[in-house]
């Protein structure tokens, strides 16, 4: 676990707030039908690899590893906002109920679950390709509908085994050490500049989205530090 201080804020407009609400609800689908075929025809002993298990310290949600809340990490590229990944966490307060927060900052301990995951990112993508390629061929009914092809044609990002792909088309690509080697096309992140407590924080721009099972709970803002670690902020709409 890790201590996160909440300090300034990211400013976004209403027409990125109406399209992350949107698309990160979508995605959030997605992610729970691709987890139900796999809890329907994957062994457990190998389905544990791609399903994201509740962290130790979350309470119990209804919907078991369908259920309770999921941070899409998000970042606006010159093409769009893209989803490069899922990940499950459980937030816990520091702040004394009723208290006043000290010195306009807000402190959390945030309890991080298992990434969640860059194979089942693999495991969409992979289908996404298979049915672009076949459907119109084969005319069978595709496991995803032609709304949630265009979401993850629109929002996700092509993630595969192996470099080759990215290698032919000349794509940058940023290699997920995971059990495996798997390897996603890099969308870089804007550069952002932090000014915190007299320290300058340097980094990346990422815009993380809280979702709940088919609600949008939220955005958290964070600077992604060259040493790999977050600095979260407030979000601001205008």
């Amino acid at each position: 676990m890790r201590k996160i201080v909440l300090s300034q804020a990211i400013r976004y407009g209403k027409e990125d707030v109406n399209e992350l609400e949107s698309a990160s609800i979508k995605v959030r689908k997605i992610y729970d039908k691709t987890i139900s075929m796999l809890a329907q025809h994957v062994p457990d002993s190998v389905r544990k690899y791609w399903a994201c298990p509740r962290p130790a310290q979350e309470p119990y949600s209804e919907g078991g590893e369908h259920g309770g809340t999921v941070f899409q990490k998000w970042i606006q590229s010159p093409s769009g906002w893209k989803c490069i990944g899922c990940e499950r966490h459980y937030v816990e307060s520091l702040d004394a109920p009723g208290g006043k927060e000290r010195q306009g900052k807000r402190e959390y301990v945030f309890h991080n679950g298992r990434l969640q995951s860059m194979m089942l990112q693999l495991l969409i993508w992979s289908q996404f390709e298979e049915i672009s390629l076949f459907h119109p061929v084969l005319g069978d009914a595709p496991f995803y509908d032609d709304e949630e092809m265009e979401v993850i044609s629109a929002y996700f990002v092509p993630t595969y085994v192996t470099p080759i792909p990215f290698e032919q088309s000349g794509k940058p690509f940023k290699k997920h050490n995971t059990r495996f080697p798997v390897y996603q096309e890099l969308i870089s992140a804007p550069p952002l500049l932090l000014h915190l407590d007299g320290e300058v924080l340097e980094g990346t721009w990422m815009t993380g989205v809280y979702v709940d099972r088919g609600h949008f709970l939220g955005l958290g803002p964070y600077l992604k530090n060259t040493d790999g670690t977050r600095t979260f902020m407030q979000a601001l709409i205008h």
